[in-house]
């Protein structure tokens, strides 16, 4: 899926320019994504797996959407909670704990379905963490950039 903009996106987004600017990625992705329809998302053009999240806010219940890469992994998805390596964990993270059995869908490629999701349990953490590194290298460099653990989060398809 990696096209010639894959190195150029990695690159990118091991700089702390980026880290410190990220606002202004996440907001170009956000309307990619809804004038696509999420059927381009940025870092798809980038050759990027991405997924949009939907999952309602912990406080106010109102609809959350946030792009994300993902990775594939033991019939699923995994998706990494590093806020480019910041100190605080996006707030995503929270919502998705927050969430309900059968209130958290994914879209990709346009495609939406309702999700079931699990932490990743530490004895099956280097497994999930190996498959997201091999699309995004540089959650390596963000778990140098902060204290916390990095929570992984299992998404499978809700039959």
């Amino acid at each position: 899926m990696s096209n010639f903009l894959t190195p150029i996106a990695i690159w990118f987004g091991r700089q702390d320019a980026t880290r410190e600017n990220s606002h202004l990625v996440v907001t170009v992705d956000k309307w990619m994504n809804r004038i696509s329809g999420g059927r381009v998302p940025l870092l798809r053009v980038a050759g990027l797996p991405t997924l949009t999240l939907h999952v309602p806010g912990r406080k106010s219940g109102e609809p959350r959407d946030t792009p994300l890469l993902f990775a594939s992994w033991r019939n699923g998805l995994v998706v990494v909670g590093s806020n480019w390596g910041g100190e605080k964990a996006p707030a995503w993270v929270h919502n998705l704990r927050a969430a309900g059995e059968g209130e958290v869908d994914v879209s990709v490629y346009g495609a939406r379905l309702t999700v079931d999701v699990r932490e990743v349990a530490e004895d099956e953490r280097a497994s999930a963490w190996d498959a997201a590194v091999m699309v995004w290298p540089n959650y390596e460099i963000y778990a140098t950039r902060t204290t916390r653990h990095l929570p992984l989060f299992h998404l499978t398809p809700r039959l």
